[in-house]
């Protein structure tokens, strides 16, 4: 009894904390925007398929560089021979006949030891090991350049997939947060006029107003519920999209701790469009040139097929039968030596597309340098554009506030018609639109320069 309640508080003591721990990982998770970008870099699939593509790199060229150390092989060979030739028995006949005394039962003798002899002969095993080095080979020597610029390339892919998710994190980030402070103004709005909406009908129906301006408050008052609602719905789309980016699951609550004027007031630009481009930082330009010298390496390897492939390589036979023949010295050193003489220009045409394809490499890289600085430069003219845009957005909105507010306390004075009012509240809501809107133009045409500008 004593064993068995050892066991079960020790399974209690075992169990009780990962019952706990999954009722916490149950719960919201908190991550501020620095948060956020962390936590992708560990769990997004995206990062994580290209952190595994850089591991099969690493991989393939240590599986090239093997092509050129030393290779040992064994084979075990069995074999059983149903029909013996003539030849044997010719062999062997002499000597057995020699071996046996004369006498009355010579011959039923000699055919005795003949048909073992040749039993025994008839299987046979060898077990064969072999020491193979190439010497030389220039295919080799270029496959092995080649797959270390293959590493070269899933790493600057790694980087691109970073900065790419860097990117779509912060922008879907800041989407949440615009979408809610967008919901929560919509919905303050909602309350203002829903509270005129009841003062007006009791006004109504006291006979002070007129059943239009209560009307017209409705119309005003469905369509915000409707816009309400919209913007609920993209809030639920754009934390999914962040959960994905994240690498959450769905279905996992999360938390933003970070708010939107903060962020806001964060942001610096004047560094940012100080900035000059540097193309041999970006990532873009830098896979470019990788693929530039794999093309000029695919060129040398063509042409390495001209060249001779020398290897040698030592062999060593063990009879597992030594009652049977084996025409294969046991012990064998041997070198060979493929020399490739003609082909009727076949490796020439090769070598001439391979230049080809290179040259559309460096075309390919030009052009891209090109395109490069000309996004560089669109990137820095939308960015200022955007902000100034958000700044007369800003403005603007707070005008509109003031001007709705002011005409609200005239509608309830009885001073302007509840049309009136109506346009006034239709110009502070394209006015808040408007301004939301630019604000995430402006986050996305930061975010957009500063990964141009960002250094691999």
């Amino acid at each position: 009894m004593k064993i068995f309640r050892f066991l079960f508080y020790g399974t209690l003591l075992t169990i009780f904390p990962a019952l706990l721990s999954a009722q916490e990982n149950k719960g919201p998770i908190s991550l501020s925007l620095k948060q956020a970008q962390e936590y992708a870099l560990q769990n997004n699939k995206s990062i994580l398929n290209a952190n595994l593509d850089v591991e099969a790199a690493k991989k393939k060229v240590w599986e090239t560089t093997t092509m050129g150390l030393p290779h040992v092989d064994a084979k075990v060979s069995t074999s059983y021979i149903l029909t013996m030739p003539a030849f044997f028995e010719q062999f062997l006949r002499p000597g057995i006949e020699a071996s046996v005394p004369q006498g009355a039962d010579h011959d039923r003798k000699v055919e005795d030891l003949l048909q073992k002899s040749l039993d025994s002969m008839r299987f046979s095993g060898t077990l064969d090991l072999t020491v193979s080095q190439l010497i030389f080979s220039g295919s080799y020597l270029v496959g092995l350049q080649a797959s270390k610029v293959y590493r070269s390339l899933s790493e600057l892919n790694k980087v691109k997939s970073t900065q790419d998710v860097l990117e779509s994190v912060t922008n879907s980030y800041f989407m949440v947060l615009v979408a809610k402070e967008n919901a929560l103004l919509l919905d303050s709005t909602r309350l203002n006029v829903e509270k005129t909406l009841t003062e007006i009908s009791a006004m109504y129906q006291q006979g002070f107003v007129e059943e239009t301006d209560a009307d017209q408050l409705k119309i005003t008052l469905t369509n915000l519920k409707s816009s309400l609602d919209m913007i609920r719905r993209q809030i639920d789309i754009a934390e999914r999209l962040l959960k994905i980016q994240l690498g959450i699951p769905i279905d996992q609550q999360v938390a933003l701790t970070d708010n939107l004027p903060d962020l806001i007031n964060a942001m610096t630009y004047d560094q940012l469009l100080l900035a000059d481009l540097v193309l041999d930082n970006n990532v873009s330009y830098q896979m470019l040139e990788a693929q530039v010298k794999s093309s000029e390496l695919i060129v040398k390897l063509r042409k390495s097929e001209t060249l001779p492939t020398i290897a040698a390589f030592y062999q060593h036979e063990e009879l597992l039968n030594t009652n049977s023949i084996s025409f294969t010295p046991p012990d064998l050193v041997g070198l060979t030596v493929s020399i490739p003489i003609f082909n009727s220009g076949e490796r020439w045409s090769k070598i001439k597309q391979a230049k080809m394809e290179l040259q559309k490499s460096k075309n390919t890289l030009t052009q891209t340098s090109d395109m490069l600085r000309l996004e560089y430069y669109q990137s820095k003219s939308a960015l200022v554009s955007a902000k100034e845009k958000f700044e007369s957005d800003k403005s603007n909105l707070e005008l509109s506030r003031k001007i709705y507010n002011r005409g609200l306390i005239k509608f309830q004075n009885g001073v302007i018609s509840s049309i009136d009012l109506t346009q006034l509240q239709t110009q502070y809501l394209t006015a808040q639109s408007a301004y939301y809107q630019s604000l995430q133009s402006l986050i996305t045409e930061k975010n957009k320069l500063e990964k141009i500008l960002t250094k691999n």
